[in-house]
């Protein structure tokens, strides 16, 4: 780190994975990113995206920041809206007007402490009940200036049938190799319903989960592993 032990060295921070995990066509916002790397110092490492309104009248829209991963000495919070809320908050409903465009920010204070952080951002209109998201995989360390950095290993995440389901959901999980990997279902204001962990091997994993004693509603089911996160959105009825 600067002024300690690196002294050759600069913090880098990676948005190493900041890309949108889109359920299907958004028809009334959409939720994007602009920052796919930032070069900073050891003070705050802030990423920069925007809610757009693609409808005709006022939204309320509510966006839920899950933590996957993060060191125990970094600082977390979100801007959206009007808002920029503290770190202990994970969730924020707005109105977006007709047209109109939200800006939205990921602040990370990592206090020189080198580490990983996972983030999944969720934006849901609250009447819809459609939405879109970002995964977002921020590291922070100390490297030489010619040292570089390589994306982790990806996999891929099948879509969810049947959905709507009043039953049990199907979906794949194609692996470049084998590994350990968390499935989880969170309600839309970032609850954990259910978790589950599979030492999965490489190529296609069929999994099957019993979704039967879920009240109706809308979940996420997020698949993390190999230093990503992949999100989908399924539907309950009764």
């Amino acid at each position: 780190m600067i002024g300690k032990t690196h002294k050759s060295s600069k913090i880098i921070a990676l948005a190493l994975c900041l890309v949108p995990a889109v359920f299907g066509q958004i028809n009334n916002f959409e939720f994007v990113q602009h920052d796919s790397a930032y070069v900073g110092s050891e003070e705050f490492v802030v990423l920069h995206g925007e809610i757009i309104s693609l409808a005709t009248s006022s939204q309320s829209i509510s966006v839920t920041r899950v933590t996957h991963e993060m060191d125990t000495l970094w600082t977390n919070s979100f801007c959206v809206g009007p808002a920029c809320l503290p770190p202990f908050l994970d969730n924020y409903t707005f109105d977006l007007a007709a047209s109109d465009t939200a800006e939205f920010t990921l602040d990370t204070f990592p206090n020189g402490e080198e580490g990983i952080g996972i983030w999944t951002m969720f934006a849901v209109d609250s009447s819809t009940m459609e939405v879109d998201s970002v995964n977002i995989r921020l590291e922070f360390v100390a490297v030489s200036i010619d040292g570089s950095f390589e994306r982790p290993n990806s996999f891929e995440l099948s879509h969810i049938y049947p959905n709507p389901t009043n039953a049990s959901i199907n979906f794949d999980l194609d692996l470049k190799s084998t590994g350990d990997y968390s499935i989880i279902l969170y309600a839309l204001d970032g609850r954990e319903i259910m978790i589950r962990n599979y030492q999965l091997n490489s190529g296609k994993n069929h999994l099957q989960w019993n979704m039967q004693g879920l009240p109706s509603g809308n979940y996420i089911i997020s698949a993390t592993g190999a230093g990503e996160t992949i999100s989908r959105q399924v539907s309950v009825i009764k």
